[in-house]
């Protein structure tokens, strides 16, 4: 068994090396520098990418890029290099409540700021409008082709561009912005083929609404909403549009996606790690943990987690107790946990009360695993993909954000019971239906109650893959500790991090 565990951390390191080798292999050739810049009065954060031995021309031109909504600037980092290796400046902010950018946000704010944005950079002689390219990412998108007309700038590329109409199944309440723009010469807008349809038909009716031979519509085969921004494709196009354009020389050289395969190696690796140094931070044989009789049967679990969060969707359309929480659509979701965790809690009193436990040492050596791992994460992804490390204004939500989820999780273990007599692949998977239930609820709010919440759908790959690993984190504590509340403990610090890198601060 040690030799398998240390076998494992071995090959964790391993990768973690190898994606940090991979991650400086990309970064070759480019040089970036980080300033704070006050836009208007919006302080933004913001990188200037070159190639390496390029100064700064304006005359020879530059490019803006607008990421989407709940990314930050790290994550165009793929497209920034594609136009340095033109020769090009390019100019990529946080925007406000992004990445390092403080809050607070909403998208007209965004907007204000961006158009400030550019305008600095055109006042104090660092761009030349008509030598410059905006482009933008899903809301982003919107952004480069709403201030366009303001700028009139030499072309406007447009990724993936939010839907700015009530077309193709799309409600008014999940709209960023109620009215499409009028699109500028020299206007090119992409989309992925696996994209959604009403973000794809709206997208195109938006090109065809302009008879401008220059306004070019086109979706990129094989691509999703995210990865169009790390597509060779969608590069060499783009690539191609802007030498057109600026007339440059054609065939620069497309960038290496090496930095994506080294996240990826070395998220793989922390996982790999994470396993043996939970068992060695809860060492020593499990505690016994007594069976609980009172558990409540499988078709009355699922029912109740149906039932709650149903009802819970429904107050929430009427009363949300967190909506001062300073976080974009973030307030709606931690209100969802406060409110369903309490009712499951309130089913259950005897069974919650019989299965709490407050151990110091356990609950310390619980908080300090989730923490170190949630540092550990993070990191890793601000060095090679996205920006993930909060900063303090996010901490500052942390408190109130986890104990909603903490009271949630802390149900969900209770309803769960010991984990030492189930099989691990059967407690796992019934932890993900009854979380599944939670999500479907959560969507069917977005699509059927119209609540606009529309981040909890568009971000629910990641939160899919987040909950798995997560599940699996808590359910070992859980058996190496027999606590319920450790396990929950943790869970609730790893899924309160990770919500506070993704929801923009408001």
């Amino acid at each position: 068994m040690k030799h398998k565990k240390g076998l494992l951390a071995a090959t964790g390191v391993v990768l973690l090396l190898l994606g940090a080798a991979l991650t400086l292999y990309s970064a070759r050739g480019f040089t970036v520098r980080h300033y704070l810049v006050n836009a208007g009065s919006c302080p933004l954060t913001m990188d200037i990418v070159q190639k390496s031995g390029f100064a700064e021309d304006p005359q020879r031109g530059a490019v803006i890029l607008f990421h989407g909504l709940a990314a930050n600037k790290i994550i165009m980092s793929y497209l920034a290099r594609s136009f340095a290796a033109q020769g090009l400046t390019v100019y990529v902010p946080d925007l406000p409540g992004h990445g390092r950018s403080n809050g607070p946000f909403s998208p007209d704010q965004a907007e204000t700021c961006a158009s400030s944005f550019v305008r600095g950079l055109a006042a104090r002689g660092l761009i030349v409008p008509d030598h410059t390219i905006l482009l933008g990412h899903s809301m982003g998108g919107n952004i480069a082709l709403r201030i366009a007309p303001q700028i009139r700038p030499a072309g406007v590329i447009a990724i993936s561009p939010a839907p700015m109409q009530t077309a193709h199944g799309v409600s008014a309440e999940n709209l960023l912005y109620l009215t499409p723009p009028p699109l500028q010469p020299n206007t090119l807008i992409l989309v992925g083929q696996y994209e959604f349809p009403s973000l794809v038909g709206n997208a195109a009716d938006l090109a065809a609404s302009h008879p401008d031979p220059t306004i070019e519509f086109a979706a990129i085969p094989g691509n999703s909403h995210v990865s169009v921004l790390f597509s060779p494709i969608v590069a060499a196009k783009v690539q191609d549009w802007t030498a057109h354009l600026l007339h440059l020389p054609s065939g620069a050289v497309i960038p290496s996606r090496a930095n994506v395969l080294g996240c990826i190696l070395g998220l793989c690796g922390i996982v790999l790690l994470a396993g043996p140094f939970l068992r060695e931070t809860f060492g020593g044989d499990p505690p016994a943990e007594p069976r609980s009789t009172s558990l409540p049967s499988l078709p009355r679990l699922f029912l109740e987690f149906t039932a709650v969060s149903l009802a819970v969707i429904f107050l929430l359309r009427y009363w949300m107790p967190l909506r001062p929480l300073p976080l974009y659509q973030g307030n709606y979701f931690a209100s969802f946990f406060l409110l369903a965790g309490l009712a499951l809690l309130l089913l259950h009193p005897r069974l919650a009360q019989s299965q709490f436990s407050a151990k110091p040492l356990v609950l310390l050596s619980a908080a300090f695993a989730a923490f170190l791992l949630h540092f550990l994460i993070t990191g890793w992804f601000d060095l090679t993909f996205s920006y993930a490390w909060l900063t303090v204004h996010r901490w500052a939500r942390f408190p109130v954000f986890f104990l909603a989820v903490f009271l949630f999780f802390y149900a969900l273990e209770a309803l769960l019971g010991p984990a030492y007599d189930v099989r691990p692949a059967r407690r796992l998977i019934l932890s993900l239906l009854l979380l599944a239930i939670v999500w479907l609820a959560l969507v069917g709010g977005v699509l059927y109650l119209h609540s606009g919440e529309i981040l909890l759908v568009l971000l629910a790959p990641y939160f899919v893959l987040v909950l798995l690993l997560i599940r699996m984190g808590a359910q070992l504590i859980r058996r190496q500790t027999a606590s319920p509340t450790a396990a929950a403990l943790f869970g609730a610090i790893l899924l309160t991090g990770f919500c506070l890198v993704l929801f923009p601060l408001s």
